[in-house]
């Protein structure tokens, strides 16, 4: 499986991009050979952190599924400001619980995702990861 985040950001957050890339990187390696349905070969999060001015054109849109490549997107909109306040533990944390989010915005015709292989995995990530940060 693909698995990934995608950044929609504003200058002023070089650190917090660099976590995001890092993390993205680091997921990507993890879940390569997994899979979890036939239906769903790839996700993306989209991470949209941008100043207040730009809200307005980075709108995060609705989570789809592509059928034409099985691509699972989604997207949500985070505080610059209290994304600067953050540790690197706590965006990473934060970003780790979005993608928990995956299974319950699946749309229903993909019934066959193994959730809970999917979530443990996913558990199993944070604490390797988040233990190397400590």
């Amino acid at each position: 499986m693909k698995i990934g985040i995608a950044q929609y950001t504003s200058q002023g957050i070089e650190e917090e991009k660099e976590v995001v890339n890092e993390l993205s990187h680091s997921l990507k390696i993890f879940f390569k050979g997994y899979q979890y349905s036939k239906d769903v070969e790839e996700i993306y999060f989209g991470f949209i952190c941008v100043v207040e001015e730009s809200k307005f054109f980075f709108k995060p849109k609705r989570h789809r599924l592509s059928k034409k490549d099985n691509t699972f997107q989604f997207e949500s909109d985070f505080d610059m400001t209290m994304i600067k306040s953050c540790s690197e533990k706590e965006i990473i944390l934060l970003l780790i619980e979005k993608f928990k989010e995956v299974p319950l915005l699946l749309p229903k015709r993909v019934t066959d995702f193994k959730t809970e292989e999917y979530l443990h995995d996913l558990d199993c990530f944070t604490i390797e990861y988040v233990g190397r940060l400590t």
